[in-house]
């Protein structure tokens, strides 16, 4: 796999960009696709969201005390062990919630969304970045975010951070949980995230059927970077 690290200074932020997508045709012919192998023919761009476009340490650190506020306040995890527990289920599933769901805790995505990101101080620790816009303004291809966090958190950071109107659309998770319950049937069981094959062929057709050779991805995470 070929991983290249992308640091445009006078924007302020960092990117990776992966190299490794499996077909979606993987059943048929066991092929490999590099995502961007077609680096001169790129037409669309996959961006992921936190950790991607902005850094907050602060942020962060509020999300993960309100996840474990969760967990202990709404699941009823003891709290000495709400920790361990949103950090197995993150490292094993790729995204607590997700986590949540597999292992049949009761959880509602739409009230796991509002109390985890609900109270964030946005506005304090997103500050505008217009060089950042710039960047995103000189690339002509269509930009999707792609992130396993929910729409309007991804919403409200884009507005935050003052480039909102860079994007074609937000595929978050809460796009899979809906296009999941649609299928009918054990939603956790129908439910994916990054970095699972999945979810890049349900990114790809929610980005207008876009094909892997010719659009980039960008990622903070090695994880989903490796897929």
């Amino acid at each position: 796999q070929h991983l290249r690290f992308l640091e445009p200074a006078r924007a302020g932020f960092c990117l990776l960009q992966t190299c490794l997508f499996i077909s979606p045709r993987r059943r048929q012919s066991a092929s490999l696709v590099e995502m961007g192998s077609d680096a001169k023919a790129t037409k669309v761009l996959l961006v992921d969201l936190d950790g991607t476009l902005y850094r907050s340490q602060q942020l962060f650190e509020d999300v993960r005390v309100n996840i474990n506020d969760y967990v202990t306040n709404v699941l009823g995890v003891p709290r000495e062990d709400a920790d361990e527990l949103s950090g197995r289920l993150y490292r094993e599933y790729g995204l607590t919630i997700l986590g949540l769901m597999s292992e049949k805790f009761d959880v509602d995505c739409d009230h796991w969304h509002k109390e985890v990101h609900g109270n964030l101080d946005y506005e304090k620790l997103l500050p505008k970045n217009p060089a950042l816009k710039d960047l995103l303004d000189s690339l002509a291809m269509p930009k999707y975010i792609f992130t396993n966090a929910d729409r309007v958190h991804a919403n409200v950071c884009l507005e935050h951070i003052g480039i909102k109107e860079c994007f074609e659309d937000i595929i978050s998770f809460d796009c899979i949980v809906d296009w999941a319950k649609g299928q009918g049937g054990d939603v956790s069981k129908k439910v994916f995230c990054k970095p699972e094959r999945e979810s890049f062929e349900f990114a790809l057709k929610r980005a207008g059927g876009a094909e892997a050779a010719t659009t980039m991805f960008l990622d903070d995470s090695a994880a989903n970077i490796k897929g």
